[in-house]
């Protein structure tokens, strides 16, 4: 099916003061008749390379979007095609009406909407698009479609991401539409709250973080936006409701309906006051989670000098030192959490975070971990003195090794249901009696709190979480491993009697 334009007025490329017309007349023009509010002008005019939008519902996100990709294609400003993905088919229509309204209502352009079915390898996805005249030697695009990671694949120019949390594989997205801006190009993330433990809560906190001065060496530069309902009510949102829909309600009557139809004080703080909800029945909540925060605990290292450097600094005077390896490569994690015990207490002392890294890398890391010489009490030297690994999978082949190199100093554990379950009730139960310290890291607390019990029909306990994009539980099952690791004391051969061959 054939992409196609009508313009009043000819190519733009033809008409030199186009671009200039529009572009004193767009923006300009609307704010004279108020057609966006402030916090969609703020929206519109950010020319930053990653911008993520923190917002309530219903307050016209996706619509002053459209505009922005609408005017910058039309005045020049940006020549590339735009790619907008909504969480579902509706939502990618409703962008592409609100692009035909503003072309034509601001810029008086007739485009042409073209609604087909593209095969993304074994997928079929809706794809709608519209084309817009020649300027500056090109003729852009803005393309919606439904949530798919591989219809990113091969692409270029700009990405919008729209309800992002709400995406059915948020991670995988955000991997393939990440490379399309690789040439000069921008991305656009826009979505209310889907839980603590979605992407796109990581990506508000790394806005947070930079905009405060205090990013953390992975996070992503992004610009954040913030726009609670009070927000909107606040630059006018409720008067702008009355005027299209004919209705007087007062800016205090709309938000009381707002938060009465959503039942739930919880439904209201996530959809409406940007706070994303932190319960979902998990097994260690963050009620239970936050006495155990310690702000002077280290963070999650991806460099394992730097990891061995936090050994030697926050080991230093320990009793003992143990630790617990989960073993993971693509989407699971490697991960090592080491522990040291002061009296009753055990710190965290180094915590190693690897992704997608060779077995060689995995096992330099075990080595330096467990060839540390640290100072302990009365000027003594330790060392890791039990290491449990994870020997189930692709771990079986590290765990042999490593019992070859240590013997006794390492426990290879498979798990199953019932050593899961032996795991994260010690564990739990450590955390209750606020004896062992996690560090202020929100996604090692996500990682922690995305741990579920559930019990089957059989009537079965099983521990369980599900693959999100901080990982699978890889941090919260290497901590667990490391509390099994220290309460497994060695103790001297003792001689039982046997009464039979039972």
């Amino acid at each position: 099916m054939r992409m196609g334009v009508v313009s009043r007025g000819g190519d733009l490329a033809s008409r030199k003061d186009h671009g200039r017309d529009a572009r004193a007349t767009g923006l300009d023009a609307l704010n004279r008749d108020a057609a966006l509010l402030p916090y969609q002008v703020r929206w519109v005019e950010d020319q930053s390379r990653i911008a993520v939008w923190e917002k309530s519902r219903r307050i016209g996100a996706d619509f002053c979007d459209a505009f922005r990709a609408v005017r910058e294609r039309i005045t020049g400003t940006r020549t590339t095609d735009y790619w907008y993905s909504s969480a579902d088919e509706s939502a990618a229509f409703e962008y592409m009406q609100y692009v035909k309204t503003w072309a034509l209502d601001v810029y008086g352009l007739v485009l042409e909407l073209v609604d087909g079915v593209e095969r993304f390898g074994k997928e079929d996805v809706r794809v709608m698009s519209v084309t817009f005249p020649q300027i500056n030697g090109r003729r852009p695009r803005i393309i919606a479609m439904a949530s798919n990671p591989k219809s990113f694949r091969s692409k270029g120019g700009d990405v919008c991401l729209s309800e992002f949390a709400f995406h059915d594989n948020a991670f995988e997205l955000w991997k393939a539409a990440r490379p399309v801006i690789t040439w000069g190009g921008r991305v656009r993330i826009l979505s209310s709250h889907n839980g603590v433990e979605s992407m796109f809560n990581q990506m508000v906190e790394m806005g947070r973080r930079h905009a405060e001065g205090s990013p953390r060496p992975n996070d992503i530069a992004v610009s954040l936006h913030r726009t609670t309902i009070d927000d909107a009510i606040a630059d006018g949102l409720v008067e702008r409701i009355n005027l299209v829909s004919g209705e007087s309600q007062s800016r205090e009557e709309f938000r009381e309906a707002c938060r009465r139809d959503c039942g739930d004080e919880r439904i209201f703080a996530e959809e409406y006051l940007c706070r994303p909800s932190e319960e979902s029945g998990s097994y260690f909540p963050y009620e239970l989670l936050r006495p155990s925060v310690a702000a002077d605990a280290p963070p999650a290292r991806t460099s394992i000098s730097e990891f061995v450097a936090d050994l030697h600094k926050y080991g230093a005077g320990a009793e003992t030192i143990r630790s617990g390896i989960d073993v993971g490569r693509k989407r699971d994690r490697f991960v090592i959490w080491a522990i040291a015990r002061f009296g009753s207490m055990r710190r965290t002392v180094g915590i190693l975070e690897l992704e997608d890294e060779p077995f060689g890398v995995m096992e330099l890391a075990i080595s330096m971990m467990m060839g540390a010489r640290l100072s302990a009490q009365e000027g003594r030297a330790t060392q890791v003195s039990r290491c449990c690994i994870d020997a189930t999978g692709i771990g079986m082949q590290l765990a042999e090794r490593a019992l070859e190199s240590y013997r006794t100093r390492v426990e290879a554990v498979t798990f199953t249901n019932a050593v899961k379950e032996d795991l994260f009730t010690r564990m739990r139960r450590d955390i209750e009696e606020r004896t062992v310290t996690i560090p202020d890291d929100s996604t090692v607390l996500a990682d922690i709190n995305s741990i579920r019990k559930t019990v089957t029909s059989a009537g079965n306990v099983r521990f369980d979480a599900q693959a999100t994009d901080l990982g699978h539980a890889d941090r919260a099952t290497a901590l667990a491993l490391a509390l099994h690791a220290d309460d497994r004391k060695g103790g001297e051969a003792r001689y039982v009697k046997v009464e039979d061959r039972r």
